[in-house]
């Protein structure tokens, strides 16, 4: 799987999350940036793994009301949308992070 693309620009020292067949520039001011590569949080793997566990309950038990099935899924949708947007937040730190120390790097 490959990684998230993210991309830091030193001129507004912020992080941008791109298409991956997105150039490689800030969003917020259209300038080239270099791209940081991170592995994908913790985080990433649970919310996927919540959203499984919840399909998989609705594949196991026999709830033939359509609306019931969907207040039983809601909860575990609303958790994997928290836990990956929480690790998006994580990932884009670490890249900030990643970002300043490499222009630090290159400039002494």
């Amino acid at each position: 799987m490959p990684p998230v693309k993210l991309v830091y620009c030193r001129e507004c020292d912020a992080v941008s999350s791109l298409a991956t067949l997105e150039r490689e520039a800030c969003r917020t001011c259209g300038r080239p940036a270099a791209r940081v590569d991170l592995a994908r949080p913790w985080q990433y793997w649970a919310a996927i793994g919540v959203i499984l566990a919840g399909s998989g309950i609705l594949f196991l038990t026999y709830i033939p009301q359509i609306q019931v099935r969907f207040l039983v899924l809601l909860p575990f949708l609303a958790f994997g949308l928290f836990l990956s947007t929480w690790g998006m937040r994580v990932l884009k730190d670490r890249a900030l992070d990643a970002g300043r120390a490499r222009t630090k790097k290159g400039k002494t």
